[in-house]
């Protein structure tokens, strides 16, 4: 039972750094220029990083629909008057 805890945190470990890849590779090579003296460089390096990560967030919310700013007009009168699967003034379920 130890060993398959230990396993599964191995994994969730490894799936947690991966999606912080782009971040920790960012602030490595940002650091990494920082100290040969290319101060804005490596500031922007950290800030690409960061950004794709914020990236990889918004776009996997947006995809999975639980972001709030997805669009939950009815498809086939354009009405707004829904609960976001039934559309009141055609009376339909989309």
């Amino acid at each position: 039972m130890k060993t398959v805890l230990i396993i599964l945190l191995v994994i969730l470990a490894i799936g947690f750094i991966g999606f912080l890849l782009p971040s920790i590779i960012g602030v490595i090579i940002g650091v990494s220029m920082i100290k040969e003296g290319s101060v804005i460089g490596g500031l922007i390096v950290i800030a690409i990083g960061i950004g794709i990560n914020i990236a990889m967030l918004y776009g996997s919310s947006v995809e999975s629909g639980s972001y709030s700013g997805v669009d939950d007009d009815c498809p086939y009168c354009g009405s707004g008057d829904t609960d976001g699967n039934h559309c009141y003034t055609c009376d339909d379920d989309f």
